[in-house]
């Protein structure tokens, strides 16, 4: 990757199996087992000195209970450069005493 590469990372947690299945229209995925599933997304840009998250949150945003309660990192994630720091700082500040 250099700067001004995107790419997206879309993990999906399954409750039970993980073996999917796609749906005719080539874009849709279920759990063949029929148990429920979450699929997450963010799309990324490498910047000459880290990542921003393009998909991150904004001040409008629901905060999670995770976001609010992690004992790894409370808060919101919006990147690595100095950036989306600053942002995330900002935002986090308004987010969490909200």
């Amino acid at each position: 990757m250099a700067a001004a590469h995107c790419f997206t990372i879309e993990p999906m947690i399954c409750e039970g199996n993980n073996s999917y299945l796609m749906w005719p229209d080539d874009w849709t995925a279920t759990t063949r087992d029929g148990g429920r599933s979450a699929q997450f997304e963010h799309t990324l840009l490498i910047t000459p000195d880290g990542v921003e998250a393009l998909t991150g949150k904004i001040e409008s945003s629901p905060v999670q209970f995770w976001e609010k309660e992690s004992t790894v990192k409370q808060g919101v994630w919006l990147g690595t450069s100095s950036a989306a720091k600053e942002r995330e700082s900002a935002l986090n500040t308004v987010l969490l005493e909200g």
